[in-house]
């Protein structure tokens, strides 16, 4: 009889606890995406000056004084070099 009851018991529990309300509710959170157009900025001069720039296709390297140009560009283990005056 203490077996039973104990049986009972044990399951009266084990209902009791696996049927609670654990279900979280789901937050929907809306999102508004605004899109600025803006107009180009006009090319700007090449001002005098050096430039350089490294990156996953080679080096480049310019200079500019006056009328005076000079281009190297280094490409895949190729080179160029234009001079202009």
């Amino acid at each position: 009889m203490k077996k039973v009851t104990l049986i009972l018991a044990s399951l009266a529990i084990f209902a009791t606890v696996s049927c609670k309300d654990n279900q979280e509710k789901e937050t929907v959170v809306e999102k508004e995406t605004v899109i600025i157009e803006k107009e180009a900025a006009p090319a700007a001069e090449q001002n005098d000056g050096t430039s350089i720039s490294v990156n996953s296709d080679g080096v480049e390297f310019s200079t500019k004084d006056g009328d005076k140009k000079t281009e190297v560009e280094v490409k895949d283990g190729s080179g160029t070099v234009k001079v202009e005056k």
